[in-house]
């Protein structure tokens, strides 16, 4: 038993500070890659769903304004006012609306927030500027909007941006006047 008790087999104390030390070093530097590394996956992630609202807006807004008659424009800046006999595009709280009622709406039971995601992302701006082509006696052949349209995502400040993005009316537009 004393045999046993003498034997030197084991750590020392400065062996096992030494050990700890080191596997604190490696905590910390998995820990700052971890954090980087989802900093990172949340900044790719906003990104993506900010170009996806982006694109699900411009093709919603295409829906709607594809079949427009009856447009009228806002003053001097020719931007769409009202189409179809009063119906109207509107940007209200980073949300655009069609007649007050949402174009893409919120999810029903408000889990995961709808396509806004509860406000995280907003529509900055959107202009659609309605366009009337003419034949060379000046008789409107076709029209076309223009839309521009920017969406943010409020925590990280990702945008995306769609610029001139052409929608073709398919309604003819009427020969007396000059709204498709």
């Amino acid at each position: 038993m004393k045999k046993k008790l003498n034997s030197c087999a084991g750590f020392s104390l400065v062996e096992m500070l030494c050990a700890v030390a080191v596997l604190m070093l490696l905590t910390m530097m998995v820990n700052t890659g971890l954090s980087v590394a989802m900093k990172t996956y949340y900044a790719l992630t906003a990104e993506a769903e900010t170009q996806l609202l982006l694109n699900s807006l411009t093709n919603a807004i295409a829906g709607e304004l594809r079949y427009a008659h009856e447009t009228k424009t806002a003053g001097s800046s020719g931007a769409l006012e009202s189409y179809n006999g009063g119906r109207a595009l509107t940007l209200k709280d980073g949300q655009v609306y069609v007649d007050d009622k949402e174009l893409l709406p919120k999810e029903k039971d408000g889990k995961w927030g709808g396509a806004y995601k509860n406000g995280e992302y907003q529509v900055k701006s959107m202009t659609i500027t309605p366009t009337i082509e003419t034949d060379d006696e000046n008789n409107p052949t076709g029209c076309y909007f223009t839309l521009n349209l920017e969406v943010v995502c409020k925590n990280t400040g990702a945008s995306a941006e769609a610029k001139d993005v052409v929608i073709r009316c398919l309604n003819p537009p009427k020969k007396e006047g000059t709204s498709p």
